[in-house]
C-alpha cells in the first residue's frame, strides 16, 4: 500500500505545473525582464499545456502528436497575422490546372540543396538556387523594413527589384531604404492558383517551391510536434499564416501529404517542418497557393 501511495505522489509531483514550467525555462533557455513578465508568460504557458492535455484527450486517435515547445508561453496571436484574411495580390498569371501526367509518389526539394535553414524566413532564394545552382539566404530584415504586413509580400518584392543577400542587408534599419543594397535574385511573374486544385500543385511543385497561406491559429497547429497533419477545426476558407511548400510524399499506409517549411525554428514540429495531409485542402492549404517564376 505504502508504494502505491508512493507511486502516485511520485506522479503528481513530477507532472506539476510548477515543474513543467522550471523545465521549460530550462530547455528553452528562458529568461524574462521582469517578475510580472515572468508571471504572464508562465501563466499562458500553463493555459497552453492544458490546451496540448485536453487536445489529446479529445483526439485520441489523431494522425500527429502535440508536444511543449519554445512557443509555449505565447499565444497563438502573437504568432500569426492579426488579421484573418490574407491580402488577394493581383498575379501577373492566374492558372487553374494543368494536364495531369504521371508524377512520382514523393517529391523534396530539400534533397536537390535548394532550400535555406528554418530559421532564415527566406523569400525567393530557393528559385535563385534552383536557376543558378546556389543556396544565398535572403534578407528578410529589408522585407520587413519595406514590405509591411498590409502589402501583398509578393508584389512589394517585385517593385523592389527582388531580394538582397542577408549577408548585405543583415539587420532591420526600421524604415524603409530601397537602396541600401543590391539584389541578387528577381522574378518576373507571380501566379496564383485559383481553382484549388491540389494535383496543379503537385504539378507545379515540379518546377519550383511554392508559397501557401494556411489557417494557423489552432493550438494543434502551435504546438504540432510530429505526424501528419490534419484538424477538421481549422478554416478552408481563411489564412492568417504563410509557409513554403517544398514537397509532397505518401506513407507505408497510402496517406498522401505536403512538406511545408515553417518559419518558427527547428524546436517546432519536425525539426522546422510540418506534414499535412493532401487532398481535402486541410486548413486552406489550396486556397491561397503563389509560385514565382
Amino acid at each position: 500500500m505504502k508504494l502505491i501511495i508512493f507511486s502516485v505522489l511520485f506522479c503528481v509531483v513530477t507532472s506539476s505545473p510548477s515543474l513543467d514550467w522550471i523545465k521549460f525555462k530550462r530547455s528553452f533557455n528562458k529568461n524574462y525582464k521582469t517578475g510580472a513578465e515572468e508571471a504572464e508568460r508562465k501563466q499562458i504557458f500553463l493555459e497552453n499545456v492544458n490546451r496540448i492535455r485536453d487536445y489529446e484527450r479529445a483526439h485520441p486517435n489523431a494522425t500527429f502528436k502535440l508536444g511543449i515547445n519554445h512557443l509555449a508561453d505565447r499565444r497563438i496571436d502573437e504568432l500569426v497575422l492579426r488579421s484573418k484574411h490574407y491580402s488577394v495580390p493581383r498575379p501577373e498569371n492566374t492558372q487553374s490546372s494543368f494536364d495531369f501526367i504521371n508524377f512520382p509518389d514523393s517529391f523534396d526539394w530539400r534533397t536537390k540543396g535548394v532550400i535555406s535553414p528554418v530559421e532564415n524566413q527566406e523569400v525567393v532564394e530557393s528559385l535563385y538556387a534552383i536557376q543558378k545552382g546556389k543556396l544565398v539566404p535572403g534578407s528578410v530584415a529589408r522585407v520587413d523594413d519595406c514590405c509591411p504586413q498590409t502589402v501583398e509580400p509578393f508584389q512589394c518584392i517585385k517593385k523592389l527589384g527582388g531580394i538582397c543577400s542577408a549577408a548585405d542587408y543583415p539587420a532591420t534599419t526600421g524604415q524603409c531604404i530601397p537602396n541600401k543594397c543590391k539584389p541578387f535574385a528577381h522574378f518576373d511573374q507571380i501566379m496564383q492558383l485559383k481553382d484549388k486544385n491540389e494535383d496543379t500543385m503537385v504539378a507545379w511543385i515540379q518546377n519550383s517551391t511554392l508559397f501557401v497561406g494556411v489557417d494557423a491559429s489552432q493550438s494543434s497547429f502551435e504546438f504540432y510536434q510530429s505526424g501528419i497533419y490534419t484538424d477538421p477545426s481549422c478554416s478552408k476558407t481563411t489564412v492568417d499564416h504563410v509557409m513554403q511548400l517544398v514537397g509532397y510524399g505518401k506513407t507505408a499506409s497510402g496517406d498522401l501529404f505536403w512538406i511545408c517549411k515553417n518559419s518558427w525554428g527547428t524546436s517546432w514540429g519536425e525539426k522546422g517542418y510540418i506534414r499535412i495531409l493532401r487532398g481535402k485542402n486541410i486548413c486552406g492549404i489550396a486556397s491561397y497557393v503563389i509560385q514565382v517564376a
